[in-house]
């Protein structure tokens, strides 16, 4: 249940048939070699999800890793960027669905083009879909997850596969080379930016810490199993879908609203089209329903708090065992930020804008619990060089890098994501000096089931 909660998070379809054209929007025909890159960052910051899973459990995640290692202060501001990284996951993969990915995907399988108001009812769709499921408790959404989520994995392994074999001779590794980038590295580290954001997700059953049984034991196990499989599925379908397309014509590649499916229509004929839009679609329901249950339940852990949010938000359904209060808070955010933001703005310049700042929050708040990992064990006296140290800052200058690049060159309309986030940072930087240090001693930040020795 808990390796269908990351996987299904991270929904590899859902990036295989639309997501990653922002991705080779920059990269082009580098695309494979930023997606490794990507992955082998997230997995280096899986590492301290793990290590920390091992002595701590609370629904707060990552907002109590930090807590526990530097303290009450950057705990609670890591809560603060939590909370917008949260927020805007289902608002963004909401309009995607419905302004970008589904319109796109039926005119091509119908030859009917939706009128053009439409994305307004499907994106609706999506999050009241959300809604309905998570309001009635975790176990029927991670159930829906599980039922679902293997499938994803084997369609894209048998696309992918079908591609590379009927591509023969076009196979080649050049395209892990900034070979193909017209800007070189700029575009690969512009491309890893969007590349990241399809393997977030994978740390979300950090949220089930009060949940899951033997959560010492089965987090980190889930994360880093369900991270191994979804990176390899996703990088294997960037190379694929590279090669197919052709690595020197990854221009019109990324002005593409659905290229997978493009691609799936050509390589195995109108019914491996349909068979990828009917699990795409569901793998867009599955990564929002699964990103959700995460938000609400760091939200419920905030909310309990009284610090950021109000204290009177942190109640369970009697019946269903749902923190229906937080559910609401979030669903209404995401109505906010999909439609009225969508029609002021266009839905296409909310979902880069949004993208961008989920990936930026993404970052700071990774980065943050990778500092914290070698704090935490010195100061339990079990600190490992290797293991809290160095991966975790390998990872951070990963990290670091892909966001200095995207605010340099200031790139529009993606840096305004990275700017709106950077303003909610400092403002979480005040929140948090301001808070005195004993209430933020007294909260939910430092309550965790811990654990004294190593779990085996």
């Amino acid at each position: 249940m808990v390796v269908a909660q990351s996987l299904t998070t991270v929904a590899p379809l859902m990036d295989l048939i639309a997501f990653i054209t922002t991705a080779a929007l920059f990269a082009y025909g580098a695309l494979p070699l930023a997606f490794l890159l990507a992955f082998i960052a997230t997995f280096l910051s899986i590492n301290t999800i793990f290590q920390f899973s091992k002595k701590v459990a609370s629904s707060g995640g990552y907002y109590t890793f930090v807590g526990k290692g530097l303290g009450a202060r950057p705990g609670l501001f890591t809560g603060w960027m939590y909370l917008i990284y949260t927020w805007l996951i289902v608002p963004n993969e909401a309009i995607f669905f419905g302004a970008l990915f589904f319109p796109a995907a039926f005119q091509l399988l119908t030859g009917i083009a939706l009128p053009a108001v439409s994305w307004v009812f499907l994106t609706l769709v999506l999050i009241v879909f959300v809604f309905a499921i998570a309001y009635l408790g975790i176990k029927p959404s991670l159930k829906y997850s599980l039922a679902t989520g293997g499938l994803e994995v084997l369609i894209m392994l048998i696309f992918s596969f079908v591609v590379m074999i009927k591509s023969g001779s076009l196979n080649t590794l050049s395209v892990f080379t900034p070979r193909f980038s017209p800007t070189g590295w700029n575009g690969v580290l512009l491309g890893m930016i969007f590349s990241v954001i399809s393997f977030g997700g994978s740390g979300t059953p950090v949220t089930l810490g009060e949940e899951a049984k033997l959560p010492h034991k089965t987090i980190g196990k889930a994360v880093v199993t369900s991270m191994l499989i979804t990176g390899i599925t996703i990088t294997l379908a960037a190379y694929a879908l590279t090669i197919g397309w052709g690595p020197s014509q990854m221009g019109s590649f990324g002005t593409q609203l659905i290229p997978g499916i493009l691609e799936g229509k050509t390589f195995m004929g109108v019914v491996g089209a349909a068979v990828l839009t009917i699990l795409g679609v569901n793998s867009f329901f599955n990564s929002a329903l699964s990103s959700f249950n995460a938000g609400i339940r760091t939200t419920f852990a905030v909310a309990r708090d009284g610090i950021l949010l109000p204290k009177r938000l942190a109640k369970v359904h009697e019946k269903f065992k749902s923190p229906h209060y937080v559910i609401f808070l979030n669903i209404i955010i995401s109505l906010i930020l999909a439609i009225p933001v969508g029609f002021a703005i266009g839905p296409q310049n909310t979902f880069l804008i949004e993208v961008t700042g989920v990936t930026v929050a993404y970052f700071i708040y990774h980065i943050l619990t990778n500092i914290s990992l070698g704090v935490y064990f010195h100061r339990i006296k079990e600190l490992s060089i290797l293991k809290h140290i160095i991966i975790p800052a390998g990872a951070s200058i990963f990290f670091a890098v892909i966001l200095y690049y995207s605010v340099i060159p200031i790139t529009f309309p993606v840096s305004y994501g990275t700017f709106i986030i950077l303003i909610w940072a400092i403002i979480g930087v005040v929140i948090a000096s301001v808070v005195k240090k004993e209430t933020i001693r007294k909260s939910s930040l430092f309550f965790a089931y811990e654990t004294k020795g190593e779990i085996k």
